[in-house]
């Protein structure tokens, strides 16, 4: 069994991309900047932002941080994002989520629809979810794609594998399912509502799980052999950070298996700043 070590990775996508990023400033270039929206005070957004701002400044960008009450108006954030969209110095504009509970979904469907897809650095509104699935291609959304480099950084084969993707969401399911379909997988989704789950994902070589159930998936849904992508972040009752998969039940059953904490969180934040680095090379020889 061998472990896919995320933040390993993580830090030698950042080595990479720092070099890439110095390489166009030292021939007159500005730095990429990306602007983060955090609305309201959740402790796990905050974290979460804390660690994109110590990735991207190691690597040397400039983050700029909006932050918004929790009571804030619907139209000001729009506002802001409309003026960031327009802002040619802004290369990324991503939204924290989740917003706070006081925002219902077509609020944050419409926060994120506000985003010029140019600047969807995060990969999450319905015209980049829409270009995955084409042959367009574009920016695939941070934690899909974050998945998809972890593989490509082992090596491990794709092409003709039996792929089940547990979860169907439009931030990780779909788009994963999407990405691994481009390679040439085969792919099945399930969901809370497929019968004999145990069955279909016992079948797959890959197993990618994020339904939010901590330590769900036990070594009987897991195939011998199988790699195991853990997408899931949950606390157990003593309040441990645990994924979707029972980590010390699975590991012996299966090749390769991603750890929680340090394995696909890390890749997200790495594969948001590849992203924005995307964009910013365009961005630098548009403007020049």
């Amino acid at each position: 069994m061998t472990i896919l070590d995320g933040k390993k990775t993580s830090e030698e996508i950042r080595d990479r991309l720092k070099k890439e990023i110095q390489n166009i400033v030292d021939k007159g270039n500005r730095i990429p900047r990306l602007d983060i929206i955090i609305v309201g005070h959740d402790f796990a957004s905050e974290k979460y932002i804390g660690m994109k701002e110590k990735y991207g400044k190691e690597l040397g960008t400039k983050i700029t941080i909006h932050r918004f009450k929790e009571d804030s108006e619907e139209k000001e954030i729009i506002s802001l994002i409309e003026k960031l969209n327009r802002d040619s110095l802004v290369d990324g504009v991503m939204i924290q989520l989740p917003l706070p509970k006081a925002y219902k979904t077509f609020n944050t469907k419409s926060i994120l629809e506000s985003i010029d897809v140019s600047k969807d650095v995060d990969g999450l509104t319905y015209t980049s979810l829409g270009w995955i699935w084409s042959e367009r291609g574009g920016i695939g959304a941070a934690t899909p794609t974050g998945i998809i480099l972890l593989l490509h950084e082992y090596e491990i084969e794709i092409a003709g594998k039996n792929v089940v993707v547990l979860g169907r969401s439009n931030i990780v399911g779909l788009p994963l399912a999407a990405m691994f379909l481009k390679r040439d997988a085969t792919v099945t989704i399930a969901h809370s509502r497929t019968e004999d789950l145990k069955e279909i994902c016992s079948q797959a070589d890959i197993l990618a799980v994020g339904i939010g159930k901590p330590q769900y998936i036990t070594s009987d849904f897991v195939k011998k052999n199988a790699v195991v992508i853990d997408i899931g972040t949950n606390r157990d009752y003593e309040g441990h950070l645990v994924g979707d998969v029972d980590f010390n039940d699975v590991k012996s059953k299966c090749e390769y298996i991603t750890p929680v904490p340090g394995g696909v969180g890390p890749m997200t934040i790495a594969s948001l700043f590849s992203n924005l680095v995307k964009i910013y090379k365009k961005n630098v020889t548009r403007y020049r």
